[in-house]
């Protein structure tokens, strides 16, 4: 495990803790606060994970394709708040096909076009769901903190898990890094978690608790492989250097974005 070492092979963990500690608060007060707050939170993060996008599949920014991304799922967030919800999807059909027509010319990226619709729904869905999880859902101030803990906990259990046994790898084809060992510890620290959830999700019973952080676990960990996937894909380590220890705000949230998505169905399926 990490000593406590400043610098060496362990300052990229303690940059992450850094970041971690900064970036906490203000995303957890604009949960809490609820709207507005949340609803500016969910824009400003949408603008950054676009550029971060279109950044990864393009090669750059170019901007009539970056900004055409950018208004289908600033539009959508936009009319879910303000309560229309039956329109939302459709800004970010519209949105995304309207960026990739506009996509320049890129030599060996035929499917460049694709890749920006595609954006579209990656960064807009996983946002609608956070919205209808803390504004629509009754108790969902609770769910959400829940879930923003359980997919920490995930990640943080995986890394130091994973930094402290090594071991086989989990799937070197898609990440060098990750191993069986991290992907046990951030299943276990995510159920412990998890589980703590009753103290103030009072009303659901702990077994229900257990299992849902246990699914969490393995689709946020799929998530930062599919997301590990996508950046050897395009021959890049980090969707950008936005936070240091993490690289960019999609390396930091690759495993919120499906775990909000299939909270939200679970959740919305059984209500």
């Amino acid at each position: 495990m990490p000593s406590l070492r400043l610098d060496g092979p362990n300052q990229a963990f303690w940059r992450r803790l850094l970041s971690s500690l900064v970036l906490a608060p203000p995303v957890l007060a604009a949960v809490v606060l609820g709207m507005p707050w949340s609803l500016l939170l969910l824009l400003a993060m949408l603008l950054l994970l676009v550029w971060e996008w279109t950044k990864l599949t393009l090669g750059g920014f170019p901007p009539l394709a970056g900004s055409l991304l950018a208004l289908g799922p600033i539009l959508a967030v936009v009319l879910a708040g303000t309560g229309h919800w039956s329109l939302a999807p459709l800004p970010l059909l519209l949105g995304g096909a309207v960026a990739a027509a506009a996509a320049p010319a890129l030599p060996g990226r035929p499917r460049r076009g694709l890749w920006l619709l595609a954006g579209s729904f990656y960064v807009g869905l996983p946002c609608l769901a956070l919205l209808w999880l803390r504004e629509e859902l009754p108790g969902g101030l609770g769910w959400t903190l829940w879930l923003i803990l359980v997919v920490w906990a995930a990640d943080s259990c995986a890394y130091l898990v994973g930094k402290g046994i090594g071991g086989p790898k989990l799937w070197p084809r898609l990440s060098p890094n990750k191993t069986w060992a991290g992907f046990a510890g951030g299943t276990l620290g995510a159920l412990a978690v998890g589980l703590l959830g009753h103290l103030w999700l009072e009303t659901v019973p702990p077994a229900l608790l257990a299992g849902a952080a246990l699914l969490l676990a393995l689709v946020a960990q799929l998530g930062d492989l599919a997301e590990s996937g996508l950046k050897r894909r395009f021959g890049v380590k980090d969707s950008s250097g936005l936070i240091p220890g993490h690289g960019g705000l999609l390396d930091r949230v690759d495993g919120l974005l499906p775990a909000s998505i299939a909270l939200a169905v679970a959740l919305w399926l059984g209500s």
